[in-house]
């Protein structure tokens, strides 16, 4: 009898993963294994599971890279994929089909994912989108005030508005980010404030925010890439006050100590070690800088787009046209509104 419950058991579970069915919710974390079983409560700090080996687990909002719930739409899972591999286009669509869903928690994650897709779109060149996208963050966030999602809204409506030049509301929503209660939320919001003084023209403010930033301690690979980004971001003000070779330093210690995981830090450093060298009068060593987001980092559209820009006018200057040529098509194919594209010659 023991023997056919065994088997009648291994039969139920063969059946459920060929039917696609979940038989938990599945917690993703960024510094441990996954968390299995019941997420049995969301705030903004943190998301509660009724693991399915032991006890409850509380799990920090800012450690979780997403939750895949329980008998959730089809279409969320295959979304989510189409957003990693940056098929915003592909993600939207799956995400509007995965809107219906009767979970409230599920229903606020696609209206969050919905939100990010359009933002990361808009930022990524779109510019058409930003007014759609901070309309959509500005609605998750006043709506989901207890979700786990919220700090994460927070800071990319911030982004968002910065971009739009809406400088009152993008410092609105760093200071709200600032509340969060983990250092690399936090951290995130001095970096973010001090894209919006360096933007303001303000670059004795900027430096003074990168600066504190630089002088913590950062311990987790979250909190160490925040440091990084400021690296980057005093680096870039050296740079506007004509301190190219100090610049640079900076920059260079930012890539030695970023991983090549970290493909948002690296593809900043990478442009911004190019405008180093380009400052310089080093055109040679400047295009093999920008080289470096085209061919390892791709996904960071921002990032390749300005790249494509650079090397579009650079390949022609070291006696290259035909790759001049070649980048400046790349570029009106591939981001005919970005700004980038726009600024050709």
């Amino acid at each position: 009898m023991k023997q056919f419950c065994q088997r009648l058991m291994t039969t139920g579970i063969v059946l459920l993963l060929l039917t696609g069915a979940v038989l938990a919710d599945k917690v993703n974390r960024r510094s441990d294994k996954a968390v299995n079983g019941d997420v049995t409560a969301v705030a903004r700090d943190k998301v509660t599971v009724k693991a399915l080996t032991g006890g409850n687990v509380d799990v920090p909002a800012n450690d979780v890279i997403s939750i895949e719930w329980a008998n959730e739409p089809a279409e969320l899972s295959l979304a989510r994929g189409a957003d990693d591999r940056g098929d915003l286009v592909r993600a939207l669509d799956l995400y509007g089909k995965s809107a219906g869903a009767a979970n409230a928690n599920v229903k606020a994650d696609v209206e969050f994912l919905i939100a990010r897709a359009t933002a990361r779109m808009a930022l990524q060149g779109d510019a058409a989108k930003l007014d759609d996208a901070a309309k959509k963050l500005d609605a998750f966030t006043k709506a989901n005030g207890t979700s786990y999602r919220y700090f994460p809204a927070l800071m990319t409506l911030g982004q968002v508005l910065l971009a739009k030049e809406d400088y009152d509301g993008a410092e609105k929503a760093f200071g709200s980010l600032a509340q969060a209660p983990w250092p690399d939320f936090k951290m995130a919001a001095q970096t973010s404030s001090a894209r919006l003084a360096l933007r303001k023209g303000d670059l004795n403010a900027a430096l003074s925010a990168y600066e504190q930033v630089i002088a913590q301690n950062a311990a987790t690979p979250t909190e160490i890439s925040r440091r990084n980004e400021a690296l980057l971001g005093k680096g870039n003000v050296l740079l506007q006050q004509s301190k190219a070779d100090e610049a640079f330093g900076l920059i260079t210690e930012a890539i030695s100590k970023t991983s090549p995981e970290d493909t948002e830090v690296m593809a900043e450093a990478f442009i911004l070690k190019g405008e180093c060298l380009k400052s310089q009068g080093k055109l040679q060593e400047a295009v093999l800088a920008y080289l470096h987001v085209p061919v390892l980092f791709e996904k960071e559209k921002q990032y390749h787009a300005q790249a494509l820009y650079n090397l579009a006018l650079l390949w022609p200057k070291v006696d290259q046209q035909d790759r001049g040529l070649a980048a400046r098509q790349e570029l009106q194919e591939s981001y005919p509104e970005s700004p980038w594209t726009k600024k050709l010659p």
